[in-house]
């Protein structure tokens, strides 16, 4: 007599060319501004998507954090704006068999070098970092989780141009593994301001 299969994780389903009228809009790149902050001041991680015992995930639930992030009290998140359309999030398998994980690889440049941009470059060095990127089609997606933050790596770095029509710029590029592909959707506007009130 045949057993009963294992209650699958993730229920499958038939997955169309449009899930809805939303999904015929098509546009690339990311929004010219990214949220960024230290990840020892995050109060609370979203979780990895897990079903019940009576309900296997369906295909959105298990490509989305389980859950906000929050700042712990007086902490916030802060905007980081670079030129737009010279930025690109890459989102890549990585990984030996039986130890895939995906590879989140942010990559922005911001014309004309500054002071300021040094500062903040000195001041994310080494650090442990949690970053919200969104998209021009509206999702957003969260680099940094409790075990794995995201990090500043290196870059093409900064660079003056040579001919006049060249680009005076900075280049910055960010990591972080992810176990899974997943997504955010959770509330981006209150983390910029201090958590527990302050700020108002």
């Amino acid at each position: 007599m045949a057993t009963k299969p294992t209650q699958p994780c993730i229920q499958l389903a038939d997955l169309m060319p449009a899930m809805n009228c939303v999904d015929l809009d098509n546009r690339a790149g990311v929004v010219s501004e990214i949220l960024f902050g230290y990840a020892e001041e995050v109060a609370t991680w979203p979780e990895l998507p897990a079903p019940d015992s009576e309900t296997p995930l369906t295909f959105a639930e298990a490509g989305i954090w389980d859950g906000p992030l929050t700042m712990a009290n007086g902490c916030n998140m802060y905007k980081f704006a670079f030129t737009d359309e010279q930025a690109e999030l890459k989102i890549s398998e990585s990984g030996e068999t039986g130890g895939e994980s995906v590879l989140f690889e942010l990559t922005v440049s911001r014309a004309r070098l500054q002071k300021e941009v040094f500062g903040f470059l000195n001041a994310l060095k080494g650090r442990n970092l949690v970053i919200i990127v969104s998209d021009k089609n509206g999702n957003k997606y969260l680099m940094g989780d409790k075990l794995s933050p995201a990090r500043k790596v290196a870059g093409d770095g900064s660079t003056t141009g040579k001919a006049a029509t060249d680009l005076n710029q900075q280049s910055i590029k960010f990591q972080y593994y992810c176990p899974r592909y997943l997504m955010y959707d959770g509330d981006t506007e209150a983390l910029l301001k201090p958590a527990g009130g302050g700020g108002d």
